[in-house]
């Protein structure tokens, strides 16, 4: 097959799972096998200007043994150190990413200083039923209004964070 981006996308789909397999047997890692999957259609890519190439699964399986048989020999001189999938897994921070936190913590923020903008006895009912999780009549008995006036403060409550959010 000719050497074209195309061509190797869609060797690249079809061969890539027995790829994988190939390279975890080589090196005894999924997390490697992967990489070396990868770098091996990298390599091919970057040989695209040279138009006497052809890719076929034996010419990528051969890419994709070179740099598996090179990865075990730094292992074993030590150049590349060897780490379990398992230790990996617990490595992994499965939290958000920092920039999530950040945002999130503004978009907090932002909130909270419109819920402060609320008149304060429309900030109490709206605080009380979405942070206090009470129901409309507990905030009714609670306050010595009616249930509807509740639902009407909760209701203009909103309309006005959507206003200003």
């Amino acid at each position: 097959m000719a050497l074209s981006s195309s061509a190797v996308s869609t060797l690249y789909q079809s061969e890539r799972a027995r790829l994988q397999r190939f390279a975890r047997r080589l090196t005894g890692n999924a997390a490697t096998s992967e990489d070396l999957v990868q770098e091996a259609f990298l390599r091919v890519l970057s040989r695209r200007g040279e138009d006497r190439i052809t890719v076929e699964e034996a010419y990528v399986t051969r890419v994709l043994r070179h740099l598996a048989l090179n990865h075990q020999r730094h292992l074993r001189m030590g150049v590349e150190i060897a780490v379990e999938d398992s230790v990996l897994a617990a490595m992994a921070d499965s939290g958000p990413a920092v920039d999530d936190r950040i945002i999130a913590r503004q978009s907090l923020e932002q909130v909270l200083r419109a819920i402060l903008t609320l008149p304060p006895r429309r900030r109490e009912i709206f605080v009380q039923h979405r942070f206090e999780d009470l129901t409309y009549d507990q905030i009714a008995a609670r306050l010595g209004i009616s249930r509807n006036t509740v639902m009407v403060q909760i209701v203009n409550a909103l309309a006005d964070l959507r206003q200003q959010l």
